[in-house]
């Protein structure tokens, strides 16, 4: 049985891991749970199995760190949480299993995520559920937990009267402008959230004169 002599066990950064070397084989990071469960010391040996073990536990390991410091800033989507610990250059096997785990734990929900950013999103005004599910798109998350999270969120949302409330905030501002002009312009405001020609056509009623037709 092939046998290797630890050669090196050295102190690193971030505290609480060490460079683990021995001979013919390249160094890797190990963590202090490993040192003790493998009662690795300089001068010790492993064999193949046991080296194979160990940088397979610590590849798992370094991922399950780097994504907690990374999900203890921010909640972020399964996506992009991959693409992340994609640049960490571990094996897929460790990187999916550290996902798999955080999923387990709660700590990685993309229907969670998809709720928390309907809600800021309407929070600074209404947008519309095409707008909503774009941009939740644009996040990677998946378009069934996207309707689904928009749909409970904006249960018992009213649209039209959500979308007048807004127009008529906005068109304070435009009312120093010719009518047509202004009336335009409030149009281009709505569309940009991504509210449908007939919702839209709603909400400005009363605001212009009903003879005047927007200009395309």
């Amino acid at each position: 049985m092939t046998e290797f002599a630890i050669t090196g066990l050295e102190p690193m950064k971030p505290s609480g891991w060490f460079e683990f070397s021995v001979d013919t084989k390249p160094p890797f990071l190990v963590d202090g749970e490993a040192v003790y469960k493998h009662a690795l010391r300089v001068g010790g040996h492993v064999s193949e199995s046991e080296w194979r073990e160990i940088k397979a536990e610590s590849d798992l390991a370094w991922l399950k760190y780097k994504g907690t410091r990374i999900l203890s800033r921010r909640m972020i989507t399964e996506r992009d949480l991959r693409r992340k610990l994609t640049d960490e250059r571990r094996p897929t096997a460790a990187r999916e299993e550290a996902i798999s785990q955080f999923k387990e734990y709660g700590l990685l929900n993309d229907a969670q995520f998809a709720a928390d950013f309907v809600r800021t999103q309407m929070a600074g005004g209404p947008k519309s559920r095409p707008y909503l599910r774009k941009k939740l798109r644009e996040k990677g998350i998946s378009d069934e937990v996207a309707r689904e999270s928009i749909e409970r969120q904006l249960e018992g949302f009213d649209e039209v009267e959500a979308v007048r409330k807004l127009a008529r905030k906005k068109y304070k501002n435009l009312r120093h402008l010719p009518t047509t002009q202004a009336r335009n312009r409030l149009i281009n405001f709505l569309r940009s959230r991504g509210f449908s020609w007939d919702t839209i056509r709603q909400a400005i009623e009363g605001i212009f004169k009903e003879d005047e037709e927007p200009e395309y």
